[in-house]
């Protein structure tokens, strides 16, 4: 009678995309109500994979065919402390890159198991038995028969101890930042920027005795990069980022990037040689400030808050009845050293809910879902309770 109870109430939280979800979860809960009147203490719940991944592919688990991932996520039952071969069978290429199949063994027993554990999945175990595999796509280069154009980008020269040397950025298959002796010309430094250059200017920062290369561009995105290297006391890698915006001044280099909600501005300062972020601060600082609409952006807005130690802005999301009764130290403890913010997957807080990862191994993570109910104070959207369901 209470599971009965239980499942028409998860009814009124839940949307339409989630029905499915909904009717396998509670077939797992019926599962492991019969283990429990049978009195098996172990785990023998029946489990729900979740598998998703950005890249519309087939997947198989154990060769047999489970769905076709892209748009929404494959869903399956499988049995507790099971072992099992998923295989990921892509059905379209990323750009530029040739997306290829791949198999590996998981094991879904006490925190779960990746064997082979490269990267390529990522495992969680999220509340009412379900487990949540995100397969990244394995991709190789893929040349479309078309002549490559390799190119050299805004030579700078510059002296290192008397001696002359060129910095560029080097066109290919891939970009890269390229320092080499201008008379030898032998490669001093070569370091890969993970994102292709379409423009790029070249110069000398030198905070102190402390000098730098600078490079900042547009990438074929469309987006700006920063790029800095250290010279002494040998040549190496600080920033390589895509950004909204960078100033270099003085005493540091400022970056501002696009946060979940908020913008970040991180200060980089010399740090035992090198340059280290110091401090973030979270706001509007290239356009406008945005209000959030709806209770899924100002959740985000104060995870993110908590996640970067900004107490004001997190404390500015609550009502101030709920502000009164929590400290930002509590919210920091209530929620923990969470590494992720996701949406939720079981049906008990619907829309009005939030989701946090929290690391339990090398591509291992543990879920815990929140219900938040929100009001309007003055026409703003804060948060007026949360709790686990």
């Amino acid at each position: 009678m209470f599971a009965f109870v239980h499942f028409a109430r998860s009814i009124w939280y839940i949307d339409m995309q989630k029905a499915h979800l909904l009717e396998l979860c509670i077939s797992v809960r019926k599962a492991e109500y019969i283990w429990f009147i049978g009195g098996v203490m172990e785990d023998k719940a029946i489990k729900l994979l979740y598998i998703n991944s950005s890249l519309h592919a087939l997947i198989c688990i154990n060769q047999a065919p489970a769905g076709e991932t892209g748009v929404y996520a494959v869903t399956q039952p499988i049995a507790a402390n099971a072992t099992f071969s998923i295989t990921m069978l892509p059905l379209e290429n990323c750009k530029g890159f040739v997306s290829l199949p791949y198999t590996r063994r998981v094991s879904i027993a006490s925190k779960g198991t990746v064997f082979d554990n490269d990267g390529l999945i990522e495992l969680c175990m999220w509340p009412e038995n379900i487990v949540e595999l995100t397969l990244k796509p394995l991709t190789v280069y893929k040349n479309d028969d078309m002549e490559l154009r390799p190119a050299v980008l805004a030579p700078f020269e510059f002296y290192i101890s008397g001696e002359r040397h060129t910095a560029f950025v080097y066109n290919e298959a891939s970009s890269s930042f390229v320092v080499e002796h201008a008379v030898t010309n032998r490669l001093k430094f070569v370091a890969p920027l993970g994102f292709g250059v379409k423009s790029v200017h070249i110069e000398f920062c030198n905070f102190g005795e402390f000098p730098l290369l600078c490079a900042s561009g547009e990438t074929f995105e469309g987006k700006p990069f920063l790029y800095t290297a250290h010279l002494l006391p040998e040549m190496d890698t600080d920033i390589c980022t895509e950004c909204s915006a960078h100033t270099i001044e003085k005493d540091g280099i400022y970056i501002i990037d696009e946060g979940l909600f908020w913008q970040k501005k991180t200060r980089w300062e010399k740090r035992n040689y090198r340059l280290q972020p110091v401090g973030c601060d979270l706001g509007w600082f290239t356009h406008a400030a945005v209000a959030a609409s709806e209770p899924a952006k100002i959740c985000t807005a104060l995870l993110e808050a908590i996640g970067t130690g900004a107490k004001n802005e997190a404390m500015n999301c609550l009502t101030p009845s709920l502000a009164e009764d929590l400290s930002f130290s509590d919210l920091k403890e209530f929620f923990g050293d969470f590494c992720a913010v996701a949406q939720t997957l079981s049906p008990a807080c619907g829309q009005a809910g939030i989701a946090l990862k929290y690391p339990a191994g090398r591509n291992l993570f543990v879920a815990r879902e929140f219900c938040v109910e929100t009001k309007r104070a003055k026409g703003v959207l804060l948060i007026d309770n949360i709790r686990e369901p």
